[in-house]
């Protein structure tokens, strides 16, 4: 497919006049073969293998695995003296072989097709999920170098159009509802010459608001695409996020999220990752702002708020006494859940400055959570619009500059 003259408009890397040069880790995206498919063959193969000669030894079977959360290995046995092990390692063997025969094949298998193949043995999804990623983490590769997905729950909806590598044409204006992120692997090209700013967006619900309003559409900063992972995002919402920042790079993202602390760890499993996932590639966008709500949105008071200082709060400011009466019906109070939860990303955020490994936004970030923790409240998205309708927030938060 001939590439467009538009700079928002790209194909992807392998597509002639991108003006991009592919690196090892782009020949996925490219419909070649995964540079490291020979490799996580090689690896399943010769542990076949050696449950093969096992059997014909009569020794014990073994499966190695690598635990996520200590970085220990561990051999998991059949026989083994518990049932908990004997069912692992009788899945294990189960997965290594549908992985091994989708990559022999070159196919794609879902999580959770391997699931249906046999429910009564995984007992549950959940189940299968862990074993997956416990096997990517094992031979250091992404899950996709396995031949593994998982089913996309993110959704797309925006000036959008992209063509898949099976000649079908997704145009994501269309569907009221929102349309599911495509698979990074199926696609061929991405049409996106209007799209001046693309929106992350925690909730299903806010998303679908917006996109019912068309504000893809109507934003003054022009036309732009909207996305969401429904809370914390799945890998392929993760994936597509990724790649679309890898061919359209001059395009800014913005994250709508709840001022709480879910809502900040969401942004930044979007912008920096996870720990559970700390193994997957090109599953980052470090490019993403977070546009708010913020403190001085649910406060009502700009001027109480330090914007984009990262120094302490000013005791001589009465936050709350100037605080308008709209403030304790827009927020509640920090359950005990929250405060764990936003001290633990509080205490990242400072390892990362003193280590001089921050960004300015993560000092803003640290000022926030101080603000969050000491007045003790958090915030839905809806609190910046007493109606609920974020659309003005928006017009006025997202910078003209975009469009």
């Amino acid at each position: 497919m001939s590439s467009q003259s538009s700079s928002s408009s790209s194909t992807l890397p392998s597509s002639p006049g991108s003006g991009f040069t592919p690196g090892p880790e782009d020949l996925d995206l490219m419909g070649l073969r995964n540079p490291r498919t020979g490799a996580t063959i090689s690896i399943i193969k010769d542990i076949l293998e050696d449950i093969l000669d096992a059997l014909k030894e009569n020794r014990i079977l073994t499966i190695p695995l690598r635990s996520r959360r200590s970085g220990h290995w561990r051999a998991i046995r059949f026989p083994a003296p518990t049932e908990t092990e004997v069912k692992k390692f009788t899945c294990l063997l189960q997965i290594l072989h549908l992985s091994h025969e989708c990559l022999i094949s070159g196919t794609i298998i879902t999580k959770r097709n391997i699931y249906y193949q046999n429910p009564e043995l995984f007992g549950s999804q959940a189940y299968v999920d862990k074993l997956v990623d416990d096997i990517a983490f094992t031979f250091g590769v992404g899950r996709d170098a396995l031949n593994i997905v998982a089913a996309c729950k993110g959704l797309l909806a925006g000036v959008m159009s992209i063509s898949m590598k099976d000649s079908s044409i997704q145009n994501y204006s269309l569907d009221p509802n929102g349309t599911l992120v495509p698979d990074v692997k199926a696609i061929d090209y991405i049409d996106a010459a209007s799209v001046k700013w693309v929106l992350v967006v925690e909730k299903e619900a806010t998303f679908r608001g917006l996109v019912a309003s068309r504000y893809f559409e109507s934003s003054r900063a022009g036309p732009g695409a909207i996305i969401t992972g429904k809370g914390y995002p799945d890998l392929a919402t993760r994936q597509f996020l990724n790649l679309l920042h890898t061919v359209l790079p001059q395009l800014p993202f913005y994250a709508l999220v709840d001022f709480d602390p879910d809502g900040l760890a969401i942004m930044r499993t979007y912008k920096c990752g996870s720990l559970a996932l700390g193994h997957e590639e090109n599953i980052t966008l470090p490019n993403l702002s977070w546009l708010g709500p913020k403190s001085h949105d649910i406060l009502g008071c700009p001027s109480c708020i330090h914007q984009g200082d990262s120094s302490q709060i000013d005791d001589e400011v009465p936050l709350t006494a100037t605080a308008p009466p709209r403030l304790m019906e827009v927020s509640s109070a920090l359950t005990v859940g929250d405060r764990k939860k936003g001290v633990r990303l509080l205490e990242k955020l400072v390892v990362n400055i003193d280590q001089g490994n921050s960004e300015e936004e993560e000092k803003e970030l640290v000022h926030e959570l101080q603000l969050m923790l000491i007045l003790n409240i958090k915030a839905e998205i809806q609190a910046i619009d007493e109606a609920g309708d974020v659309t003005e927030w928006l017009d006025h938060s997202l910078p003209s500059s975009s469009g």
